[in-house]
């Protein structure tokens, strides 16, 4: 009797272990390890305040990735029933001397034989594996990608694997967010082939290129006072910041299904501001000039490398914005001394979230341009959209501004 309930007990044991096989698939090891390779397009113009740019793929390579694997056995991926069980949050390093991405302890492909299901037609019922991907790589506490990359979703959530980013209080030290596109249902190759990430952009970026510049009315308008008999004149801009005030942290799914998946955070402060000054006591750019005889003469002023990032996402009750604030005077040449005249000042906020401008969506910056149009406070903000992997401007039109 003792023996037949002995034998009883590791079958209802064994079946126990069989339901959570198929509900979790433990993935079987064969002798073929998964590689990895990653590229970025290399062509990237883009330039921001920030030292932790990933600019091109050399930069992707000293920074490194972090991989999610989700292990769904005969079945196909689906974001309802997932969960990271092969690998969590791993650390792909690069290796120069081999020219290799590696990372610690390898991972195998499971094999395709064992679990069989005659009611799907997936060939020889092949064991497939999800794969998703972010870089830089963060362990949630060290150093800048640390701060900006803090959490994670855990390896036991059911969904889509997803991280936490939130903006650096210090703009400089902001990190660049890049998002892979996931490689689905992947399976044991045959030969030496790879799982091959493609890397995109995750933020936006908006305020790397700063113009100013005069209208043709305030060109005549400075020419008409040479015509007047004052001798020489110049506009100049003693002020140009942009304060912006951005989402602080949201949340990215990394199964993107196409654009980058963001999702807000409302819990605790949802919004920062940053303001970024690119004219003071120090740095007056001239912006026109006009010479008795001569007209006018206009040399516009660019700034190039002050961008900010910001996460791509809207939000109905803290709209994310950049205000201009600039202040400018016409001065006058005596013979001797420039004597400055009245400073005007003014500021114009334009929207971010405003998604019928594609500059506002994921891997894009946003140029601002400024247009003096007369001697009274007024401007002309203009958008100048281009794609962050080649810097090549799209189209451009006005901007929404309060």
């Amino acid at each position: 009797m003792r023996q037949r309930w002995c034998i009883y007990i590791m079958c209802m044991l064994l079946a126990a272990c069989s339901a959570d096989d198929a509900r979790e698939p433990v993935p079987a090891t064969s002798d073929m390890p998964v590689a990895f390779a990653a590229t970025l397009h290399t062509d990237n113009t883009h330039a921001t305040r920030s030292a932790n740019e990933i600019d091109d793929n050399v930069t992707l390579q000293a920074k490194g990735f972090g991989v999610f694997g989700c292990h769904t056995g005969l079945y196909k991926y689906s974001d309802s029933n997932v969960r990271p069980n092969f690998m969590y949050n791993e650390h792909v390093t690069y290796d120069g001397t081999n020219s290799v991405w590696t990372y610690s302890p390898v991972k195998y492909w499971p094999n395709g034989e064992g679990e069989t299901n005659s009611s799907i037609n997936t060939g020889e019922n092949p064991h497939y594996v999800t794969f998703m991907a972010y870089a830089p790589y963060s362990d949630g506490s060290t150093g800048d990608a640390g701060y900006c990359i803090p959490s994670f979703s855990l390896q036991g959530d059911l969904g889509n694997p997803w991280l936490t980013y939130r903006l650096h209080t210090d703009v400089t030290k902001q990190v660049d967010l890049l998002c892979a596109t996931p490689m689905l249902d992947q399976t044991k190759p045959v030969g030496n082939s790879k799982v091959n990430f493609t890397f995109g952009h995750a933020l936006a970026c908006v305020g790397d290129k700063v113009s100013v510049d005069c209208s043709n009315d305030m060109k005549t308008l400075l020419g008409n006072r040479v015509a007047g008999g004052i001798p020489n004149i110049r506009l100049e801009v003693t002020k140009l910041e942009i304060v912006y005030t951005l989402t602080s942290k949201a949340r990215l799914v990394l199964w993107n299904g196409g654009e980058p998946n963001w999702e807000p955070i409302y819990s605790g402060n949802p919004v920062c501001t940053r303001t970024v000054t690119l004219v003071d006591a120090g740095n007056v750019p001239v912006v026109a000039y006009a010479y008795n005889g001569t007209g006018i003469t206009s040399t516009q002023s660019v700034w190039d490398g002050f961008g900010v990032y910001y996460i791509p996402i809207g939000m109905s009750d803290n709209p994310q914005t950049a205000t201009v604030n600039v202040a400018y005077q016409v001065s006058t040449y005596n013979g001797s001394d420039w004597i400055p005249g009245t400073t005007k000042e003014g500021s114009v906020t334009l929207y971010l979230n405003d998604y019928s401008l594609t500059a506002y969506k994921p891997g894009k910056h946003l140029y601002i341009n400024i247009t003096v149009n007369d001697d009274e406070v007024s401007f002309t903000v203009t958008a100048a959209i281009a794609d962050w992997v080649n810097g090549v401007v799209g189209n451009s039109g006005n901007v929404d501004a309060i």
